[in-house]
């Protein structure tokens, strides 16, 4: 979708570090990660729900309980024409397609198209269509949208979903009877007159979803059964396409049976090439939503995601799997993606060979006030572009009801605007700058360039992968700099097609001499948050003195006292749950370090230091983890929560009323524990508890934690600051040094 190209190799002067990152110095060429621009063209909208989609001869076709469409970018009740429950859109411009007009008298809720596009076959709740008796299927013709006229099976209630291959036409939903035969939610006949098949299988329950291998070999179908044909069947069965009869399947295993808490089901399929994918929605917490995938020659499994929120559309366009879904939690059970409360994404993408989450990440939203108020709900394709119908009100943050389409037109999303650096020179000869990596929602792979100066000379390149969760920090020691010089930078981002450039520093004057104020030396270092703690006696927030912006608010604290660092003051928990809190949310940090300096007095006497929970206001689940501690002892605790706590010990007697710089350091399960500049112990663990959360200074739960429980009332906290990578032992000793 975006043109890529190659960057001639570039000489660097300086020593670059990216926490967790891959450092180039000659960038490779973009990353084509994604098949779709992010940035959804013109169509026209729908008044209410769409449920159906397909293309066909050069038109979107859209199903569903609409009664009017509207242009593009006009508001609900503005240039609103009539036209209910199915319409047509030139599937180049998204424009309406105002010859077809047909009237249906009740909802659409399945649109397919025959192979040579000839013809779409339409399912729903209707009974008549243009006048004539279409009960709950119909089929138009595409070059004139004439109602076929000999083409009218008679179905007893509502037709669901409908899968055309060669000249058979399926169907599933909720009936018993077709033309007055027993057909058990399932059904087949004939694409040219409507004749009536042998083929059916007996469903114990309605069917959601339908598909046909592309070889015609197999069919599959979904929805809320447990039976076919007799045969325990829970919610996905493959059919023989002639006989109807069940065929192994092992690769159903993948959804759970019911139990008390948990009833999933299959809603959405489809079959392309070898494989065909699944679309599951579930009731009850932690319930299987996610997709899967089975070898369609096999029917076995080849892979299975499990992101919570459940999926309703899935669809094969240009070597990814999109997904329709309101997905909310994606970073547990090995989904690997973002975590419960990072909100909703309503459209992603997956690796077509594990399922794995790809990067492209517009986004809808659900409107509250719709029957199903689940976001999107049908996917159809061209072959090079996606059409997503649903119950949406906004597509990117403006507004666009029901319907949305998207291509792969260049140049497709761009990349966000980076930060205005802030550089620090504390050293002679040497300017240190940290930056959070951006987004693009079509291309998480970026390339970052250092400028310097208003000649805007490139010092440093980077390539660095980025998620709308995930921004990692990037690094750079420029040392080709003279003492007393004064210099800016900036930072350029490309994704190989546009180019983005971020503001200029404010003027750096480089170090003549070796600064020695704590504050400098810590910004120097690049902290995602720092709060100094020092505000006057009454004020109710914390500043963040990195410049991050993340301003904290206190709570059951007395400010003022004297501090660990010369020329500032301390926080002092004055309640049992004294404490202050960062007003921004992360997702899951996997590098960073916490650091503060803490005192506290008195035997039994303890406490949180700082760290990270799933609370903003209250008391974090367990407390939460990524944290330093002190326990009733005087010990000094580092915790994180890998499925189990994992804890480092310092030595005891830190209650004793003196100041102690702790710092806790992890990357990728390294764990480190410092306490006043001295390594106190180091582990290999597993990854950190998948959660969004909020740093924390002062008070949370450590009942359940090794030692926890101390009480916390009158520990003094100063100078805390959060980093979004471990810093180096070199790095703790001079924070502690500067004392």
């Amino acid at each position: 979708m975006k043109k890529r190209r190659l960057f001639t190799r570039l000489g660097i002067v300086g020593t670059l570090l990216a926490a967790g990152l891959v450092v180039t110095l000659a960038p490779p060429a973009q990353s084509t990660e994604s098949s779709l621009s992010a940035v959804n063209g013109p169509a026209w909208q729908t008044n209410a729900s769409v449920q159906g989609l397909a293309v066909a001869n050069g038109k979107a076709y859209a199903g569903g309980r609409f009664t009017s469409v509207r242009p593009p970018g006009a508001a609900a009740g503005t240039g609103e024409v009539s036209q209910a429950y199915l319409a047509a859109f030139d599937a180049s411009t998204g424009a309406l397609v105002s010859s077809f007009n047909p009237v249906l008298n009740g909802q659409v809720y399945a649109v397919a198209a025959s192979a040579d596009g000839s013809r779409i076959f339409v399912g729903g709740d209707f009974t008549t269509v243009n006048g004539q008796t279409r009960n709950r299927i119909a089929a138009f013709d595409t070059a004139t949208g004439a109602l076929v006229a000999n083409w009218k099976p008679s179905v007893s209630y509502r037709v669901k979903t409908i899968a055309v291959s060669g000249t058979t036409v399926y169907f599933g939903g909720s009936f018993g009877l077709v033309n007055s035969q027993t057909r058990n939610r399932l059904a087949a006949v004939s694409i040219d007159n409507a004749t009536l098949l042998p083929w059916a299988p007996s469903v114990n329950g309605d069917v959601y979803a339908i598909d046909v291998a592309d070889n015609g070999s197999k069919v599959y179908a979904g929805g809320q059964f447990s039976a076919v044909n007799g045969t325990n069947q829970n919610t996905v069965t493959s059919l023989d396409p002639v006989s109807g009869a069940v065929l192994p399947f092992p690769g159903a295993s993948a959804v759970p049976p019911p139990n008390g808490s948990c009833t999933t089901r299959v809603k959405a399929i489809d079959a392309s090439g070898d494989t065909v994918y699944f679309g599951n929605g579930g009731d009850g917490g932690g319930c299987f939503d996610g997709t899967w995938a089975a070898d369609i020659a096999t029917n076995t499994l080849k892979w299975k995601n499990q992101c919570l929120g459940a999926t309703e559309a899935v669809k094969v366009v240009n070597g990814w799997l999109y997904k329709g879904s309101h997905a909310h939690d994606c970073a547990n059970q090995g989904a690997g993606g973002f975590p419960q409360g990072f909100g909703y994404r309503f459209l992603l993408s997956e690796k077509l060979s594990d399922g794995t989450l790809g990067s492209w990440f517009p986004n809808t939203d659900a409107d509250p006030n719709s029957v199903t108020n689940v976001g999107p709900l049908a996917f159809a394709t061209g072959g090079n572009d996606l059409w997503v119908g649903g119950d949406f009100l906004n597509v990117n943050g403006s507004g666009q009801q029901g319907l949305t389409h998207f291509t792969n037109a260049a140049p497709g999303a761009a990349p966000a605007k980076p930060a205005k650096l802030q550089p620090y020179s504390v050293k002679p000869g040497a300017v240190e700058i940290h930056f959070p990596t951006v987004v693009d929602n079509d291309d998480s792979t970026l390339t970052y360039r250092l400028l310097k100066g208003f000649t805007n000379t490139t010092i440093a390149t980077w390539t660095a992968k980025s998620t709308p969760w995930d921004r990692p920090w990037l690094h750079y020691t420029d040392t080709n700099v003279t003492p007393g010089e004064q210099t800016n930078y900036r930072i350029e981002v490309t994704d190989g097609s546009t180019t983005i450039r971020g503001n200029y520093s404010d003027p750096i004057t480089v170090a003549t001499t070796a600064s020695t104020a704590y504050d400098q030396i810590v910004n120097a270092d690049g902290p995602q948050a720092y709060w100094r703690l020092g505000e006057a006696v009454n004020a109710t927030s914390a500043v963040d003195a990195s410049g991050q912006s993340n301003t904290g608010a206190y709570s059951g604290v007395t400010l003022g006292g004297a501090g660990a660092i010369a020329g500032n003051t301390a926080m002092t928990t004055s309640s049992s749950t004294g404490r202050m809190v960062g007003a921004k949310a992360y997702s899951m940090p996997q590098q960073f370090t916490v650091e503060a300096w803490v005192k506290q007095s008195g035997f039994n006497r303890g406490g949180r230091i700082i760290g990270f929970g799933n609370s903003k206001t209250g008391n974090s689940g367990s407390g939460g983890d990524r944290m330093l501690y002190m326990r009733t002892n005087g010990s000094i605790v580092f915790g994180v929560n890998d499925g189990s706590q994992r804890t480092l010990t310092s030595t005891s007697g830190k209650n004793n009323g003196q100041w102690h710089h702790v710092v806790g350091t992890y990357d990728n399960g390294a764990v480190k524990l410092y306490v006043d500049g001295v390594l106190s112990g180091s582990a290999l663990v597993g990854s950190a508890s998948l959660y969004y959360g909020w740093w924390r200074v002062g008070y949370d739960l450590t009942n359940s934690w090794p030692g926890g429980g101390a009480t916390q009332t009158g520990m003094a906290i100063d100078e805390a600051a959060v980093y979004p990578y471990a810093l180096l032992p070199t790095q703790v000793q001079s924070h502690y040094s500067a004392r």
